[in-house]
């Protein structure tokens, strides 16, 4: 059974340097306990905890216990809705070595469901400012906010008074653009 979630709620998930080193450190090992994250990171038991807990909910982390030692490693739970194709865009960052500020920025184009919203109405075709607020049911100021962001980060571009969908810059970015006008 697929778990159906948001991706804009799996990329506010991964929009976190915390959350982010502590994919990367299990992508360089195998498995790593809690206690061996916390070590690695700095960050305490209790917040090293939520951050992996996040993580596992969007479908990016797995599980197992031993005793009472609980290990993590990095592989996607195909049940969660986008998890694999997300997981494999990080790998690939992590592989050539894309820094976290870069990805947080990506993702955070994503993070908001109204943004998906303005993908899928621009997917495949241009439309005008007021063809995309009846595209997608959104009042002018809420539009404005979400093209100004998605414009910054040269997902959305606009020519003669037309939007339409730009170039993503990176790997994580065009996974997370092809998974949003799915």
């Amino acid at each position: 059974m697929e778990i159906r979630r948001g991706l804009w709620k799996t990329c506010r998930v991964i929009a976190s340097e915390p959350r982010l080193q502590l994919l990367w450190y299990l992508f360089a090992e195998e498995e790593l306990t809690v206690t061996t994250c916390c070590q690695l990171t700095g960050l305490s038991p209790s917040n090293t905890s939520f951050q992996l807990k996040m993580l596992c909910e969007c479908g990016l982390l797995v599980f197992r216990r031993k005793k009472m030692e609980v290990f993590y490693r990095a592989e996607a739970n195909s049940a969660v809705n986008f998890a694999p194709e997300v997981l494999e865009a990080l790998r690939g960052c992590y592989e050539n070595e894309v820094a976290f500020k870069t990805l947080v920025r990506h993702a955070t184009a994503f993070t908001h469901e109204r943004r998906i919203e303005i993908f899928r109405a621009l997917s495949g075709r241009s439309l005008t400012g007021l063809a995309l607020r009846d595209a997608t049911g959104m009042s002018s100021a809420a539009m404005g906010r979400h093209l100004d962001k998605l414009m910054r980060r040269g997902y959305v571009t606009e020519k003669e008074h037309s939007y339409y969908i730009g170039a993503a810059g990176n790997l994580l970015g065009r996974t997370l653009l092809k998974l949003a006008v799915r």
